[in-house]
């Protein structure tokens, strides 16, 4: 037999800060953590977007650009002009890398996962602290799943 007057287990209803159930607290460092409403995350993702591109175009080159140092460490000593050259250009993409998830997390969402791209954000549904999720190809932000969850356990956002 159900109980009508129990609150469902699972509805997906996103909510503000201000709704979160206050005695789970104490279990997170909300003062060192970024917490979202949807509309915040929403308004985010186009830029979020872009920086995730570039953060996958600068994997790619930094792979093209060791298998190349590595060719030229078969022949040539690593303090060769051209091999020191190289490793400069490597680190200076490591240096746009690192520019790159300053700009993402400074918006108060973190990289997830590269290939392919998924993005997480925290924030408030059903009085808990979960993760709104994101991956390359969705055209807005549908899902969550808890904090000590993964991405295969994402469920939607149920929004009224």
């Amino acid at each position: 037999m159900f109980n009508l007057d129990r609150e469902p287990l699972f509805s997906g209803q996103p909510m503000m800060l201000e709704d979160l159930d206050h005695n789970l607290l104490e279990r997170y460092d909300i003062e060192n953590m970024r917490v979202l409403s949807i509309d915040q995350v929403r308004e985010s993702l186009p830029q979020i977007e872009r920086q995730l591109a570039t953060l996958q175009a600068i994997v790619d080159e930094a792979h093209d650009m060791t298998e190349e140092i590595e060719v030229l460490l078969e022949t040539l000593p690593p303090e060769h002009p051209h091999v020191v050259e190289m490793s400069e250009l490597l680190g200076g993409l490591v240096a746009h890398w690192q520019q790159t998830i300053a700009k993402i997390e400074k918006e108060g969402a973190r990289v997830a996962g590269l290939d392919p791209g998924r993005i997480e954000w925290h924030g408030v549904v059903d009085n808990q602290l979960m993760l709104y999720s994101w991956t390359s190809g969705e055209s807005d932000i549908e899902w969550y799943y808890g904090l000590d969850e993964g991405f295969s356990s994402r469920k939607p956002l149920i929004e009224a």
